[in-house]
């Protein structure tokens, strides 16, 4: 995506907002809650302006402001522990 996004390319696939740009958003914005992705987005500019832009427009807003809070599942937490195998 980076490489996509370098010639200073508004959106993915040039200057005209598209579906791609849509279909990536969600899984760039929740990649982002991973502490894994809060140290590598830093190297990524391009990514970061991208969604940025992404996040500034209407749609997103709208829908993002009808979610709940984001935190953790901690039901999801203990299943995992709980369904490790055992060796």
């Amino acid at each position: 995506m980076e490489r996509e996004l370098r010639p200073s390319k508004a959106f993915l696939l040039g200057s005209q907002l598209t579906l791609a740009d849509f279909y990536m958003l969600p899984m760039i914005h929740a990649f982002g809650f991973a502490p894994e992705a809060q140290a590598i987005y830093p190297r990524y500019p391009e990514i970061c302006a991208w969604r940025e832009r992404m996040e500034a427009l209407p749609a997103p807003k709208r829908f993002r402001s009808t979610q709940p809070p984001r935190g953790p599942i901690e039901h999801a937490r203990r299943w995992v522990e709980g369904h490790r195998p055992k060796y």
